[in-house]
């Protein structure tokens, strides 16, 4: 470690001392708020919203910056920077963060410096939150009202002391004596109901504002910035211009791409819509304070994994991506993810950071005995050591660990890690807005407008007129490529390109034609090739805009002298533009090549280029350098995976900077294979060439993704090759920015760069007896029959999965076949919607478990009077049986006369197109899964807690006659910690009262948790449950143990079984239950005879006894 220099002294805003922490050479502000964190007991998750200020200034650093820069008598405030939007949001993930971001409101309001709060027109409300905090420490102190009021000065702000210091106890005393301390409000409760009246009045607390520079008009005027992503109106961020007084709306947070930034204090916003903002800042320090602030909202709030600047960086992430592993997401989303995207196949496993405990990690695998990921934990014992616990050894590192598993006889294989993807949606995004879903109703005309107006059309061949011998023929040799006239309304015109498939191929490739069609009508970027529309008769064809300066890659090779570097830099970022446009709309291009960039414009201030559509391409050996080494196998798996597009685009870049030269055809297969790439061109920039390589890792997971692309070659252009940019910190236009002088035709709606961009297009005249009619190009294909309509619908796209391959190549073939389906039936495809009756909606997210006919999705369900909900909705497979179909039938019929605290509540049915139930969603899963992922923190007295709900559920079913006959931990869900429901009714049936039923069908049922006699005579009753709940007790103590008797094998079957239980084998008391429970609870669920078994009404007795 390097030597200690000196120590930073760091302001605490809890009634703790200030604290001094040792800074080293390398210490980054990261560093200390981890430690600072620890110390206060702030979980992993809510660690990252902290970050230190420097005292008496706005200034924030952010994590990556190094505190041995900074002066030694420095003082830094630790304080909470992010706000989470709904507070009990916050309280629920991290208790201690809750109380810390308490003490930092209260410390704000005493010292006045919370611009919200006026003393003139709040000062009853300041009052109140000042007998709320008296209050709070009565409680937890257990002070009498003397003992508090003599402090009273402690806990009043000073503005409000400065004006009624004489009035202000009497107050006081007057509000205390009404207030009688009830046993349900502890300290948290008071602290909740304090911070909730304190947002009240202060609902831009934490929201912050920059002094800036722009340019107006060639003036250079002073700006306010104002970033509030949570205001009511216009979240995000807004300006004003000094003298001004309406402020000017520039995006929400999530309308970000990334952030560019230079020395001079000068920063480069580039949004999704719209052309890039800049400011200049007074220094680098508020500007990194600036920069930081909208980097941390959207990690927290959108894609976790990114960082928006390149310069901007949280070192711990950077360590995680190495590792392949995720944050703290917890056991219930990893248990999910690998369901979900390898269904829990043996040998794939995601390594995740504790959500509890630091330097802990925890290892999910799926193995071949367990329906269910097992969960290890890796624990850092000191640097360079590692504790694995599965078999008690340490190892030097997470990465050594993984690898003595790979495939061996061992006790578990890792043979595939799931790493972290951009697109998780898991806990940590904290400062994610609450679900929010639009009402058509509530859509803006000029909205609908917009989207009528940019989206692609349906031509009319009457308005298309094509240049007589102007053809050309594609490198497939499929298509025609014409260029032509567009007319448009009130006279105008604009040329076009119109891509034709010659006739021979009409009927083989012609749903080819219409899915690229369909893929392409859903981009809308300056920096991809605008689809105009189609025709759909006389022929079926692809109207596009036309570039006249043709092909990049010819276009570098004949004006190769007049290329400046920054042309060069400039044409990658419209690239790496186009090809995160294509990742956002979920679209694979699989053919980017140097020949597929068109130039649109050139000149001394800019180089246009644009990417056009990847055409019907056939793949040859000549596509082998823009192929990645996992398609090696079948080279048409680059038309279906992303990672696929970006070893294409380091290629492509390699071509620009190589001038439009091919590379080496004499290279093979095996060179890429070796490890080897090819070479860094002549005069290329060795930090291009790194962005060019980081494209072309051999690790898909570890490849550089689009966003992080289009972030580092901007800001490479905008701090190395500034030339360029005209404003340097000048124009940040509104969002709804648009030239009216351009056509509607030509206007791409999203990110204009140039004016030059529509003259390129326009015409405005052209000698007639140089076109002629489109008719006379073919003739014989046209849509008019039914067949050609259905292809139509079919190609409106399809969307890939957004998971990020791994190098295995079984591994990945098995995803890439199981993502292969053209049915809009396929809920893969497209989100479905079903009506749940005419006012109210279900949307189907992804699936969050599945059974051998069933399939349990999250959905959200719509109501045009009510906010938003999460359900849960169980659906049949389609190779269910039709006993399934009645057991489905037959539970929502149960269901829905149940009504109880412990038994998940049904919400409706669904019949047409299928039968499905729709049912409350509870936030952590399965009993049965909750074991396994918190079995290291779970409580008894929690276990105990769960064992009375699930009494009180099934006393309840008893109540109604209905025997459960499936009753076990896999069916029991938890709502919170202390709170837990009975599921899945599937095998339920309703019986006479003091009678029983008689199993009558031959299926697959779960004999582990049967009684002896529903093993021997089929017969089921209360009683039989009472056994059932026994093993599940079995289960819940020894956390998520399978309920195995010890003389029997693991593949027992039902008479071994029965004769076992029959000779008096029964499952021993596990480690972790109370012998109380063991003998009074659980031993005498397990009576052979059923009569002489407790009720679940005597169970629910002695179990609160026990409790006491």
């Amino acid at each position: 470690m390097d030597p200690i220099e000196r120590l930073a002294e760091i302001r605490l805003l809890t009634e703790r001392n200030n604290i001094k922490v040792p800074i080293y050479d390398s210490t980054t502000v990261e560093d200390v708020c981890t430690d600072i964190a620890k110390t206060l007991g702030i979980g992993p998750i809510c660690r990252h919203l902290f970050s230190l200020r420097l005292r008496d200034t706005k200034i924030w650093l952010f994590p990556s910056y190094k505190l041995f820069n900074m002066r030694s008598d420095c003082v830094f405030d630790y304080r909470l920077r992010f706000k989470v939007p709904k507070l009990s949001r916050l309280k629920q993930i991290d208790l201690e963060a809750f109380n810390y971001y308490y003490h930092q409101v209260r410390k704000d309001i005493l010292d006045n410096q919370v611009p919200d709060i006026s003393y003139e027109k709040h000062k009853g409300e300041l009052l109140g939150l000042g007998v709320t905090d008296m209050y709070r420490v009565m409680i937890e102190q257990g002070l009498s009202l003397e003992q508090i009021e003599a402090d009273y000065k402690k806990y009043i702000p000073k503005s409000l002391l400065k004006h009624h210091f004489l009035f202000i106890k009497p107050k006081i005393h007057t509000s205390l004596s009404k207030i009688r301390i009830k046993k349900e409000q502890d300290g948290w409760f008071v602290k909740e109901e304090y911070l909730n009246l304190f947002d009240k009045i202060a609902p831009n607390y934490l929201s912050e504002k920059y002094n800036a520079q722009m340019d107006e008009c060639g003036c250079v005027k002073l700006i306010t910035i104002h970033v509030n992503p949570f205001a009511k109106e216009e979240p995000g961020i807004k300006f004003l211009c000094d003298g001004k007084e309406e402020w000017q709306y520039l995006c929400s947070v999530d309308e970000l791409c990334y952030i560019s930034v230079r020395n001079d204090g000068t920063v480069e916003i580039c949004r999704k819509n719209g052309i890039p903002s800049y400011f200049r800042f007074t220094s680098t320090l508020v500007m990194y304070s600036f920069v930081s602030l909208l980097d941390g909202y959207y990690r927290f709030s959108c894609k976790w994994t990114f960082n928006l600047c390149r310069d901007v960086f949280s070192p711990s992430l950077k360590m995680l991506q190495n590792l392949k592993c995720h944050g703290p997401v917890g056991g219930q989303f990893s248990y999910s993810k690998l369901e979900d995207k390898r269904n829990n196949k043996p040998g794939t496993f995601i390594i995740r950071e504790s959500e509890t405990l630091y330097d802990t990690y925890y290892l999910d695998v799926c193995t071949e005995k367990s329906a269910k990921p097992k969960t290890y934990k890796i624990e850092k014992v000191k640097d360079s050591e590692y504790l694995f616990s599965l078999d008690g050894k340490t190892y030097q590192s997470i990465v050594a660990l993984v690898n003595s598993y790979r495939p061996q006889d061992g006790l578990v294989e890792l043979l595939e890690c799931i790493p972290p993807s951009e697109f998780d949606k898991s806990q940590l995004l904290v400062c994610a807005p609450e679900l929010e879903v639009e009402k058509g109703s509530n859509l803006a005309n000029d909205a609908l407008e917009n989207i009528k107006s940019s989206a692609p059309i349906i031509i009319n061949i009457k308005n298309l007129q094509v240049f007589k011998g102007v053809r050309t023929e594609s490198r497939s040799s499929i298509m025609y490529h014409y260029r032509s006239i567009l007319k448009l309304q009130k006279g105008g015109k604009v040329e076009a390109s119109m891509k034709v498939l010659k006739p021979e191929y009409r009927d083989s490739y012609l749903s080819e034609l219409l899915d690229l069609a369909g893929s392409w009508a859903c981009l809308q970027s300056n920096s991809i090739v605008k689809l105009f529309g189609i025709t759909l008769r006389g022929p079926v064809s692809m109207v596009s805009e036309y570039l006249q300066y043709g092909p990049f890659d010819a276009y570098l090779r004949e004006r190769k002298n007049c290329m400046k570097d920054v042309d060069l830099v400039e044409a990658g970022t419209y690239v790496a533009s186009a090809l995160w446009h294509l990742e956002e709309c979920g679209i694979v291009h699989g053919n980017i090549r140097c020949r597929k960039l068109l130039v649109s414009v050139h000149n001394d201030n800019t180089c246009l280029i644009k990417l056009c559509d990847p055409g019907l391409h056939k793949y040859t050996n000549e596509d082998l350098h823009w192929v990645p080494p996992e398609c090696y196998y079948d080279f048409k798996l680059a038309k279906t995976i992303p990672s696929a597009d970006v070893w294409a685009f380091g290629t492509t870049l390699w071509e620009i900077f190589s001038f439009g030269a091919v590379p080496d055809a004499t290279l093979d297969k095996e060179y890429y294979l070796r490890g080897k790439r090819l070479g860094l061109p002549l005069g290329c920039p060795i930090e291009i060439y790194r962005l060019i390589l980081e494209c072309w890792d051999a690790d898909v997971d570890r490849r550089k993704k689009p966003q992080a692309i289009m972030r580092d070659i901007n800001q490479i252009l905008y701090q190395v090759f500034n030339s360029r940019r005209v404003h340097s910190y000048a124009t940040a236009f509104p969002r709804a920015f648009k030239n009216d002088d351009q056509d509607s035709m030509t206007e791409s709606n999203t990110s204009l760069w140039s004016d030059a961009t529509a003259e390129t297009f326009l015409v405005t005249d052209v000698p007639i007896d140089n076109l002629i009619p489109l008719s006379d190009l073919s003739s014989g294909c046209s849509l008019d029959n039914p067949k050609f309509e259905n292809l139509l619908f079919k190609g409106l796209g399809e969307a890939y999965s957004t998971q990020i391959m791994s190098p295995n190549i079984s591994a990945f073939l098995a995803q890439f076949q199981s993502s292969m389906s053209s049915s809009l039936d396929s809920d893969s495809y497209i989100q479905s919607i079903f009506e749940l009756d005419k006012n109210c909606n279900v949307v189907l997210q992804g699936r969050i478990g599945q059974g051998f006919y069933g399939e349990v999705y999250k959905g959200i369900l719509e109501r045009a009077d009510r906010e938003p909900q999460l359900v849960a909705v169980k659906k049949l497979k389609a190779n269910a049986l039709s006993t399934t179909r009645h057991d489905l039938e037959r539970e929502i019929s149960i269901m829905e006369s149940l009504k109880h605290k412990n038994i998940v509540e049904i919400i409706g049915a669904i019949h047409e197109p299928d039968i499905s139930l729709v049912m409350e969603y509870v936030q952590y899963g399965s009993l049965q899964t909750y074991l396994k992922i918190n079995k290291e923190t779970i409580k008894p007295e929690s276990l105990l807690k769960f064992a009375l709900d699930v009494a009180n559920g099934m006393a309840y079913l008893g109540k109604k006659n209905i025997v459960h006959r499936d009753l076990a931990a896999r069916n029991i869900l938890v709502a919170s910690e202390n709170h837990v429901k009975i599921s899945d009714f599937g095998l339920a049936q309703v019986v006479e009262q003091n009678s029983y039923y008689v199993l009558k069908t031959n299926r697959e049922l779960p004999i582990k948790w049967y009684a002896p006699e529903s093993l021997r005579d089929g017969r089921f009753s209360h009683y039989s449950d009472v056994w059932s709940y026994g093993i599940t007790l079995y289960e819940m103590f020894s956390l998520g143990e399978d309920p195995k008797l010890p003389c029997c094998t693991e593949d027992v079957n039902q008479s071994q079984l029965l004769a076992a239980l029959e000779g008096g084998a029964r499952l021993p008391c596990p480690p972790t239950c109370p012998q109380s429970v063991y003998v009074k609870v659980i031993v005498p669920c397990w009576k052979l005879d059923s009569k002489e078994r407790p009720t679940f009404s005597m169970i629910y007795e002695t179990i609160q006894k026990i409790r006491l």
